[in-house]
């Protein structure tokens, strides 16, 4: 019986790898094949995965695609002086997020929330990438991550949800999620003293390509340490 729509799916994982793990396993054996806007199949489903130690190491799943090295360069656009236009980049997440485009003056939506933190508990602390009047009509190079929230819930703890429209798991996942918190937690939540308890990551579209089919089908959960178990 052939699927009639993607399925949604709720991964609860304590690191960053095993949350990899566990997404891509799931997406192997239950994501729905749909054809690609660029011609090649994909496996996909709708999810939303919460960690409850993002920092955990390893942070890095051992199978994860991109080697270390790479994911160090990555993690170089997630800083403030990188030079993305340079590196010739459509656009880049940090500087939608800190040059946000409004009424002819630029928004640093970092500044904003890190300034509005400390002035008590609120669910209006996000920043967007989305820019309708480009991203809407150019016919490629739109961002997929699409909103961040961040909370301060007291007795020094945060939570973070980000949204993505479109992302390919086993190739930039464990790596996208590396560079968000890492850039968060230096941004927004040390400057209040503030730590990171809970990301909720939500995707429309978490796909693997045909292409990595093969080579996800051989990917293991981490083992289970006390630490997870709790």
């Amino acid at each position: 019986m052939s699927m009639k729509y993607p399925p949604t799916n709720l991964i609860q994982a304590f690191g960053l790898a095993d949350a990899w793990a566990q997404a891509v396993n799931f997406v192997m054996k239950n994501g729905m094949e749909i054809k690609t806007e660029y011609g090649p199949m994909s496996k996909d489903i709708c999810s939303v995965i919460e960690i409850r130690e993002p920092f955990a190491e390893p942070m890095l799943h051992p199978q994860f695609p991109t080697k270390e090295l790479h994911v160090k360069e990555y993690l170089r656009q997630w800083e403030r002086d990188y030079d993305w236009k340079k590196q010739g980049f459509e656009y880049n997440y940090m500087d939608r997020l800190i040059n946000y485009p409004s009424r002819g003056k630029d928004v640093d939506q970092l500044k904003a929330i890190k300034d509005l933190l400390p002035k008590g508990v609120s669910r209006r602390r996000q920043a967007i990438t989305w820019i309708p009047e480009r991203d809407l009509f150019v016919p490629e190079d739109q961002p997929c991550l699409q909103r961040i929230w961040v909370r301060a819930i007291g007795e020094g703890n945060a939570e973070m949800h980000c949204m993505w429209r479109s992302r390919d798991l086993f190739a930039a996942w464990n790596s996208n999620m590396v560079g968000l918190v890492t850039m968060i937690r230096r941004e927004v939540l040390e400057p209040n003293n503030l730590k990171l308890v809970k990301v909720v990551d939500f995707c429309n579209s978490l796909h693997i390509y045909e292409a990595d089919w093969e080579a996800a089908s051989k990917v293991k959960p981490l083992p289970k340490s006390p630490q997870m178990m709790r």
